[in-house]
């Protein structure tokens, strides 16, 4: 019977060890080798009070100027290759060079390329313009028990999972099963709920952020400092060695 000491020692370390990892581990309803839809990101929708960058470029750098107005037109060419602030206002429009107001609001970062460069073709000012536009002030705030961080992202998307990661990643004390992200649309502000452990994360509609997501990780309980950290830890530790010492003591007994 002493033979199965190390067998039963041996079992109540997997379990102690493995029982934290599987509350922290993510997506645990997916199945490997499985494959799942992946349908792509959807669009950035602009909003009121986004930050646009606009450039206008032409085969003949001065036919393009007027359009980069703010720029020093000195050297057209030069002036050509940086962006335009343009912010858009209440009433969801911006008040573009030449052109003058121009509808911003709920279209995508393609619509407004197409609707400047329509509007420069069909009024004959420049025959093939090139034009780009880009959303400068695209922010992500989290909270919660990862700190607080307001993450620049660009005007590319960007997901849940990412953002967490660039926040430094999921934490013990992250409640990972109810992640909120609050969403401002318009005049509505919602709050969403999901669950970091089930895949149907994916199909949740906040999945991909938008500009000035608030992303709120709740923490498990109170949140410990540093110092409270480092000692809990040593305790459960210490705790946890007693408890198999008691238990291989208790079975080696019994066994002799």
């Amino acid at each position: 019977m002493k033979n199965k000491l190390p067998g039963f020692v041996l079992a109540v370390l997997l379990v102690v060890s493995c029982a934290t990892p599987r509350k922290m581990s993510l997506l645990l309803d997916m199945q490997e080798n499985t494959p799942y839809p992946a349908p792509p990101a959807p669009e950035l929708v602009l909003h009121k009070e986004d930050k646009l960058g606009i450039q206008v470029l032409s085969e003949n750098p001065q036919l393009a100027s007027p359009f980069n107005a703010g720029l020093s037109l000195v050297d057209a060419s030069a002036a050509a290759q940086k962006m335009v602030s343009y912010v858009i206002d209440r009433n969801g429009n911006i008040d573009f060079p030449v052109l003058g107001l121009l509808k911003m609001e709920g279209k995508t970062l393609r619509e407004a390329r197409e609707l400047i460069a329509g509007s420069i073709r069909e009024k004959g000012y420049i025959k093939d313009p090139v034009v780009n536009v880009e959303l400068q002030n695209f922010k992500v705030t989290v909270m919660g028990s990862l700190g607080n961080n307001v993450l620049t992202v660009g005007d590319s998307s960007i997901n849940l999972l990412q953002v967490l990661a660039r926040s430094g990643g999921i934490t013990h004390a992250a409640n990972i099963k109810k992640v909120t992200v609050i969403r401002t649309v318009d005049d509505t502000r919602t709050a969403y709920t999901v669950n970091l452990q089930k895949k149907d994360l994916f199909d949740s509609p906040v999945f991909y952020l938008q500009q000035n997501d608030i992303v709120y990780v709740k923490p498990k309980g109170a949140v410990l400092s540093s110092e409270g950290q480092a000692t809990l830890t040593i305790v459960g530790t210490g705790l946890t060695l007693a408890s198999i010492i008691t238990n291989v003591l208790i079975w080696s007994n019994r066994n002799k």
